[in-house]
């Protein structure tokens, strides 16, 4: 055999065994996971939390992210870190809208420090996911939205709002919940 046949033949052997470890750690991270959808009806939320909107604003929704971070690991909040997006039309390209804050675990929020705002969601019904693999390999949101609003038109015949929760849990999964049009 050639010496060049035997260098493409290592070449080829090396590429295969990268090939083979990259998918294993793709494997392990959770990337085949599938994408379960659940219907969820008559919920209602608390949300405790600041408002982030306007152009440019990845720096301060940071800082208000990492402050509710901040908030549920030292208790001062019992619940969930959450963030809820309100896309619209009326948005520019590079604006945002969104509430960032902590979901309560059920329980009456009496006094509430200045600078936070409450907010309450109810809706009948509700469409969610559960991701639990590694951020690295979770899918993006236009994939989770289009799960999502494909699994209600089709196995229940509705139409979502553009509005949408997600709920970020200590072990790195996130919940994903968009809500029904009501008619």
């Amino acid at each position: 055999m050639k010496i060049i046949t035997k260098k493409y033949l290592y070449w080829a052997a090396s590429l295969l065994f990268i090939i083979g470890i990259a998918l294993s750690i793709y494997s392990l991270l959770g990337g085949y996971d599938k994408i379960e959808i659940a219907q969820s009806t008559n919920n209602v939320y608390s949300v405790v939390g600041k408002w982030v909107e306007g152009e440019r604003m990845h720096q301060v929704e940071r800082e208000t992210f990492n402050e509710m971070r901040d908030l549920v690991i030292n208790e001062k909040f019992k619940g969930e870190l959450c963030m809820i997006d309100y896309p619209s039309d009326t948005l520019g390209e590079n604006e945002i809208k969104r509430f960032i804050g902590v979901l309560l675990d059920g329980e009456e929020v009496t006094a509430i420090p200045s600078g936070f705002t409450v907010l309450e969601i109810s809706t009948r019904r509700s469409y969610k996911t559960a991701l639990a693999m590694h951020p690295l390999v979770m899918p993006n949101s236009e994939k989770i939205d289009q799960a999502l609003r494909s699994y209600a038109k089709e196995n229940f015949g509705d139409s979502l709002q553009s509005l949408s929760m997600e709920i970020y849990y200590p072990d790195n999964s996130v919940l994903i919940e968009k809500f029904a049009v009501e008619e």
